[in-house]
């Protein structure tokens, strides 16, 4: 009979074991699995365009920046020191400018590189590893960048597009955008083949995708020179702007009127956030339809960008479908609300605290929260409180009886002398 108590205890709790990861299962597992797992995928791919409109636009205005530096006349750098010492010669200044300045400022980039360099071979809270090898890393690296900074500087004599004769780039833009590109991406290749780590193939044949989309941009729409880098800059901005929209509405991280939800009894709450869900999907699909509109109005006139060739639409087709992407989005968060479901939602404190006062006092043990320290736990930190405050009190007694009975003795020995 004790057996069988247990098995059916056993399967008891097996059931309700069963029930409640049934009950909180992955969401990818349940009737919409499938959206869910598109939806997901789709996440993906926008964090990585993101992710990669970013860092492309870091490097494009950087190299802008370089290349004007480059290419000018002047040095910042020997004006700087003209202006710190007060000096007016023209031959004195030209000095400066083309003989001190590019001296100075490469000593200093070499003691920042070996700096840099020291500080990444070394672990996290330890001192930087100044050794012979950080020399050796720091020399390479300066060699590899003086390469790059001559490949983007070389030009030679020869006939631009209208038969003028002028000072063109030996080596393009487009050319060496792929070459940084490639400098990248081999190396980390090769360093996930080596360690071969969870999702590696994925990795590698990712960076091969991008590598081919990039050429095929660069060689199409890249001039030579690379003061377009602020066009094309602006429309990777408008995209990751609308991109990021989505993105918050996939996370639940838009701006949200909450006032309404922390008033409202729990059985109208749902319907007031679904409802707010669907107001949202409402004006984001007029932005939609009216992007639409725009998209294929400049489709219909063919307009280019002037320095890069880029059409125009290219850049306007991301407000329509960011937002088709964030009213869908939208709706399905209205959905899952009023199913009891929490897709499109962050969980805020102020509501959970609401929600944490309106259930009744805390219990850390129905809720899984160790966050706070249960009731026993306050117990015994206020037990623990109060013996502390009883022994301090008994050791202030015994501190003023001592100066009770020394304050005593003192008195005898006074009268004593008196006698």
């Amino acid at each position: 009979m004790a057996t069988a108590a247990t098995a059916e205890s056993a399967n008891g709790d097996g059931s309700e074991e069963a029930s409640a990861k049934t009950d909180s299962g992955d969401p990818k597992e349940g009737p919409f699995g499938l959206l869910r797992k598109i939806d997901d995928a789709i996440f993906a791919v926008e964090q990585t365009i993101v992710a990669t409109f970013l860092s492309a636009i870091t490097v494009m205005v950087f190299l802008d920046f370089v290349d004007r530096r480059l290419t000018a006349p002047d040095s910042r750098v020997g004006l700087l020191l003209a202006r710190l010492f007060g000096v007016t010669d023209e031959g004195t200044v030209h000095m400066l400018e083309h003989t001190v300045a590019p001296i100075l400022s490469s000593v200093v980039g070499l003691v920042v590189l070996f700096f840099g360099v020291a500080a990444t071979r070394s672990p996290r809270g330890e001192k930087s590893k100044i050794d012979g090898k950080s020399v050796l890393i720091t020399l390479g690296v300066a060699g590899l960048i003086t390469g790059l900074g001559f490949l983007m500087k070389w030009k030679a004599p020869g006939l631009d597009e209208f038969g003028f004769e002028r000072r063109m780039r030996v080596f393009p833009s487009k050319y060496f955008y792929l070459l940084l590109y490639g400098l990248v991406a081999v190396p980390w290749s090769v360093q996930l083949f080596r360690k071969k780590e969870d999702g590696w193939v994925t990795r590698i044949v990712g960076l091969v995708v991008a590598g081919g989309l990039l050429a095929a941009f660069a060689l199409s729409y890249f001039p030579d020179e690379y003061s377009w880098s602020k066009e094309l800059s602006l429309i990777m901005l408008l995209w990751v702007g609308f991109l990021g929209a989505s993105i918050c509405a996939h996370e639940g991280k838009h701006i949200r009127m909450e006032a309404a939800s922390k008033v409202v009894p729990e059985k109208i709450e749902k319907h007031i956030s679904a409802l707010g869900f669907l107001l949202a999907a409402f004006f984001c699909g007029i932005m939609a339809w009216l992007g639409y509109e725009y998209s294929k109005t400049t489709m219909e006139y063919g307009g280019v960008y002037e320095q890069t060739g880029v059409p125009d639409w290219f850049s306007t087709i991301a407000i329509p479908l960011a937002f088709g992407l964030t009213v869908i989005r939208f709706v399905a968060a209205a959905i899952s609300t009023w199913m009891g479901g929490s897709y499109g939602t962050a969980e805020d404190e102020d509501l959970a605290a609401a929600k944490a006062a309106r259930q009744g006092p805390y219990n850390p043990v129905i809720q899984g929260d160790d966050r706070h320290p249960p009731m026993d736990g306050l117990e015994s930190l206020k037990s623990e409180s109060e013996s502390e405050s009883k022994s301090d009190s008994e050791s202030e007694s015994e501190s003023e009886s001592e100066s009770e009975s020394e304050s005593e003795s003192d008195d005898d020995e006074d009268e004593e002398d008196d006698r």
